[in-house]
């Protein structure tokens, strides 16, 4: 490459089929050349960018994403430059000409042409397939492992009080009459987790596995009179009085065996921190761009650690301790599930005073 002419260098960048930028010294200076794959492919020509501020301004047009980009590169570039390598590479989201986000693997190579000196040829490889593809895969597995997650916390309940009448049985703690007593309660539960892993079954997609999702209208005072049937057993034991504040007309429009996910993690956990005598309220507000259902407890409360630990589902282990050890993991997946179908949950609370819960359903 030593021996091109300018001419002949700037006619070999015009045959690549990569889109490309040449650049006297990409820490500061202007741009030379874009080669005819760049201003086809990526759209702008050099009238645009002529230099390296209105190449980041025009490329990465949201200032947060701009500012880790410049970041990424100038980091890259000095650590290459300190080891003497004349390669350095990132990937980048990149705005087109024609408004389109792409994602390219833009790559950075110092050359010495014999009538141009030293500059840097920066060519940008089209992965936007590639990335597209790999966070449908992403997705996909993520819905695998909540509905996974979902169907072992909700399984854990009906097992345990199975195992609890075996046990009893085999000790004698437990009388004909009892066990048939508590039998008639699992019958239930079990119904219900049955029902559930057959939907599951049928709603997962055969050839890649994602959650179908399927909108239909729900009849809200029907959908809440199943519910506090499922946990009668249960709010009964516990003295805890369930309660409907649902004005006409008592109908969303929502997936409702994703609902019914939904409702069933919150309130199992709404029981389980409310005290004896306790109320668990269900209320219905109907917006202009959404409708909420709102179940507040008079629990024990959450601390705002709790509730930020849930709202951010971070991975430490502190934070891990202070859902298991204070609120269970059925937020969480309440959270992600609404979070991946046209929903959105949020929590507040006061120590000692209650947790309220409000699911925002989308029109």
């Amino acid at each position: 490459m030593n021996g091109l002419s300018r001419s002949a260098f700037l006619e070999t960048m015009d045959q690549a089929i990569t889109p490309i930028i040449i650049v006297d010294d990409w820490a500061g200076a202007s741009a030379l050349y874009l080669n005819k794959v760049f201003c086809a492919e990526i759209g702008y020509d050099i009238h645009a960018i002529p230099d390296k501020a209105s190449w980041w301004l025009t490329a990465y047009p949201d200032p947060d994403y701009r500012a880790e980009i410049m970041l990424a590169w100038n980091t890259k570039q000095a650590l290459a430059e300190k080891r003497g390598d004349p390669h350095f590479s990132l990937t980048a989201r990149i705005r087109c000409a024609d408004s389109s986000m792409k994602w390219y693997e833009v790559h950075c190579v110092e050359v010495y042409c014999l009538t141009m000196g030293r500059v840097k040829v920066v060519t940008f490889l089209n992965i936007n397939r590639i990335k597209e593809r790999n966070e449908k895969l992403i997705n996909v597995i993520q819905q695998k492992a909540l509905l996974f997650s979902i169907l072992t916390h909700d399984i854990r309940s009906p097992l345990g009080n199975i195992k609890s009448i075996l046990d009893g049985y085999e000790m004698n703690y437990l009388n004909k009459n009892e066990i048939c007593e508590v039998a008639v309660t699992l019958i239930d539960q079990i119904g219900y987790l049955l029902n559930m892993i057959d939907s599951t079954r049928l709603r997962v997609g055969s050839e890649r596995g994602t959650f179908k999702f399927r909108s239909e209208e729900i009849k809200l005072n029907v959908f809440l009179d199943s519910c506090r049937h499922v946990f009668s057993k249960v709010l009964s034991n516990a003295q805890i009085n369930l309660i409907f504040e649902i004005p006409e007309p008592a109908i969303i429009y929502y997936d409702q065996f994703i609902l019914e996910i939904i409702f069933r993690n919150i309130i199992d956990n709404a029981i389980k921190y409310t005290p004896k005598n306790g109320v668990i309220k269900i209320s219905l507000i109907h917006h202009e761009k959404y409708s909420s259902l709102v179940i507040t407890d008079s629990g024990k409360g959450m601390t705002s650690k709790q509730i930020d630990a849930i709202a951010h589902n971070t991975n430490q282990r502190a934070a891990s301790r202070e859902i298991v050890d204070g609120f269970g993991l059925g937020l969480i997946s309440a959270k992600e599930i609404l979070e991946k179908h046209r929903g959105k949950l949020a929590i507040s609370s006061t120590p000692a005073k209650g947790t309220s819960c409000e699911i925002m359903i989308y029109n």
